[in-house]
């Protein structure tokens, strides 16, 4: 076996993201009363990545995150919000609303036994505790980090030190990290000197850093990485 400990991500990499934000924005939206469409997407979006850079650098701290998004898109697009109503409105429709991403549970299904596998993730914890039970995804997981619950977020060492006590203390040499992002998930594995492996839907080309050892199109083809 080439990687007998998996830790995982769970946005754009086992779960639609972006089918499950936009559905439950444009409830947002229509809650209030604020035209949703395209633009108003796009631009939520440009200041989510912002804050979520923010957050990685330790600017924010995570509570502060939900409400600054709808502030900024408030304050951008010109119309009056209470973001702290919309927030909350949000991040209860995110743990119901998508799906998992196209073979993301033949994957589970594959390894679930056979390795032990941590779900590492940045999300809020009330999304992620949520999608967890609604799709059937807790079974699945030896353990379950949730930055928002730990005071700390990927790439920090001391979330991956929280993982690998919850795992048991396996060897550095033993584990993989499978996920979409190059700042949280490929940095912070690689600074822990863990194996790597970038899940680039779009094709984006390969940077030299962060260190990347597997690059794929999907998680559906982690598998034959893991078991060998």
């Amino acid at each position: 076996m080439s990687y007998p400990v998996v830790l995982f991500d769970l946005d754009h990499t086992l779960f639609d993201f972006v089918g499950s934000k936009n559905a439950a924005l444009e409830g947002v939206f229509a809650e209030v009363g604020v035209p949703g469409g395209a633009a108003m997407i796009a631009a939520y979006d440009a200041i989510n990545v912002e804050v979520w850079q923010a957050l990685e650098r330790g600017e924010i701290e995570h509570r502060e995150l939900g409400p600054a998004r709808f502030e900024r898109l408030a304050a951008a697009r010109g119309f009056a919000a209470d973001a702290e109503a919309m927030s909350a409105s949000f991040l209860h429709r995110l743990g119901y609303c998508g799906g998992l991403l196209p073979g993301a549970r033949e994957v589970l299904d594959t390894l679930a036994g056979r390795v032990p596998m941590a779900l590492i993730t940045n999300g809020f914890s009330q999304v992620q505790r949520d999608r967890l039970a609604n799709f059937d995804l807790d079974r699945y997981f030896d353990a379950v980090v949730i930055s928002a619950e730990i005071g700390v977020s990927k790439p920090a060492a001391a979330f991956f030190d929280i993982t690998f006590a919850q795992l048991g203390m396996p060897r550095t040499d033993e584990v993989l990290v499978v996920g979409d992002s190059l700042t949280s998930d490929m940095r912070g594995g690689a600074d822990y000197g863990l194996a790597t492996c970038w899940v680039n839907a779009e094709g984006a080309p390969t940077p030299d850093d962060p260190r990347i050892d597997h690059v794929v199109a999907s998680v559906g083809e982690v598998p034959p990485l893991v078991l060998g």
